[in-house]
């Protein structure tokens, strides 16, 4: 089976699950990233529990993306 990362852009106010913390949050803040270490140029400010966290795309999932 193949695995195909695809770089989406989310909106502040999307819900998300933060994969490393295995909890839930909100997109605060979109910030680019070109750095050449990096897969995905997207990385997020995310609100988890009332702490803000950064977490590039591909450590994040969409709840209710189809």
């Amino acid at each position: 089976m193949s695995c195909e990362t695809i770089h989406k852009r989310l909106e502040p106010g999307t819900l998300v699950c933060v994969d490393r913390l295995n909890d839930y949050g909100i997109v605060i803040r979109v910030k680019v990233y070109w750095g050449p270490r990096i897969d995905d140029p997207f990385c997020y400010d995310v609100l988890v529990r009332g702490e803000k966290v950064s977490e590039y795309g591909g450590g994040l999932t969409v709840i209710g993306d189809s």
